[in-house]
């Protein structure tokens, strides 16, 4: 690998910034494709490729440049998580679903806070669970925290921790809230590999905390999905970048549909692969990028992969928007503008979908069905993501409806 990515970008900006980010990690990607069994096999991306990560920066994508990050936006963002998943889709949803919360940790807690939490690491890399599964018990003017958490992807390599407690006592007003917790603050349960069928690289563990003493304001009180958004927020006020307005809902989307866009792309790469290489049966075999069966299929496919990238691109770019809007108008970021966003994003999921479940058909048992295959593996680890509540659009379709009707 070249030096570190801050050198590279020192002289570039705007588009020129993406596109070397972007750059850095297709570097990478022989090696993911290489480290893509182990990586099923530990759980986890490796802990050289975790050191990787750190000396090139992609840590610090949407990281506030207060803190030392870059702060690209949410596209730039969505491009190199789409990347890394062409290599290894199990490492994308590690690294994304660790790198990508600093949209809650700047947004919502207080300067003092960031201050601390941002100063104690020089990557800020957490888990968030919008789920509240613990306890936040008031005593003597902080919070004792108690609970499990399960599916906190990215907590292996974690610094920190972002979950949901119920609320109990004190000056709680609000029956949930969100609290960031250090690593030594939390223990981290090895119930992930070898327990599910895709994504088994993805470290979705579950984290433990017994009895951890919280200050007052490490916990932000209600539901982090539902929190409002504009120019009033703590994150826009100390950055003043909208990305930090205090919006959740329809991010998590996003997340999951780059992962799964760049899945079909490493998908194609695999399809095309076994065209060059392999021979159609019968008695007169030919190679199987002369077929027109094949033909049709990839190019099909291309077509849907290369839509879901345009759908997941303009998602991420409305997403944006609706963040600029939430600073500079009364109205501010509403659920509908997130039902779109995660609408979006879901349609280009089931285009994705169609790509792969098409190439998956058409590659033939000797590698669809075979164990360590890559495109068995593609096929379990898009399989599985669709089982997440956030690739779901009929669920999101309904719930824009809702909040668009109810104006």
């Amino acid at each position: 690998m070249s030096a570190a990515i801050d050198e590279t970008l020192s002289a570039a900006s705007g588009a020129e910034l993406r596109s070397a980010m972007v750059s850095k990690v297709r570097e990478l990607r022989p090696r993911l494709l290489e480290e893509q069994a182990a990586t099923e096999q530990r759980g986890a991306f490796s802990p050289e490729m975790h050191e990787i990560f750190q000396a090139e920066g992609l840590y610090r994508i949407q990281q506030p440049r207060r803190y030392g990050g870059h702060e690209f936006d949410v596209p730039a963002f969505l491009a190199v998580v789409r990347e890394i998943a062409r290599g290894c889709p199990g490492t994308a949803w590690c690294f994304s679903l660790s790198a990508g919360h600093h949209i809650q940790m700047a947004a919502l807690f207080s300067e003092a806070v960031q201050d601390e939490i941002y100063g104690s690491v020089s990557d800020f890399l957490a888990p968030c669970r919008p789920v509240p599964m613990g306890e936040a018990h008031w005593e003597d003017g902080s919070w004792r925290v108690t609970g499990e958490w399960d599916y906190c992807s990215g907590a292996p390599y974690s610094t920190h921790a972002l979950v949901m407690a119920r609320l109990h006592g004190g000056p709680a007003t609000q029956p949930f809230g969100l609290v960031v917790l250090p690593r030594n603050q939390w223990t981290m349960l090895d119930n992930w590999r070898g327990s599910v069928l895709g994504m088994a690289g993805s470290g979705s563990n579950t984290i433990r905390v017994e009895n951890a003493v919280v200050p007052a304001d490490h916990l932000v009180q209600g539901s982090v999905m539902t929190m409002p958004a504009g120019a009033d927020s703590v994150g826009y006020k100390l950055h003043g970048n909208p990305l930090f307005c205090g919006q959740t809902a329809g991010y998590a989307q996003l997340e999951i549909a780059a992962i799964l866009v760049g899945t079909a792309r490493a998908t194609a790469d695999e399809y095309e692969r076994l065209l060059r290489t392999k021979k159609t049966m019968g008695p007169s075999p030919q190679p199987r990028f002369t077929a027109g069966e094949h033909q049709r299929a990839f190019a099909s496919a291309t077509a849907l992969t290369d839509a879901a990238e345009d759908v997941l691109e303009a998602a991420g770019q409305r997403f944006m928007d609706y963040c600029r809007d939430a600073v500079n108008t009364a109205s501010g970021f509403s659920r509908a503008d997130a039902g779109r966003t995660s609408m979006a994003a879901n349609q280009a999921v089931d285009l994705a979908w169609q790509a792969v479940d098409l190439m998956f058909r058409m590659s033939g048992s000797s590698e669809g069905a075979r164990n360590g295959a890559r495109m068995q593996r593609y096929y379990r680890d898009f399989s599985m993501a669709r089982t997440n509540m956030a690739p779901k659009l009929d669920m999101e379709a309904q719930a824009f409806a809702e909040a668009y009707f109810a104006n």
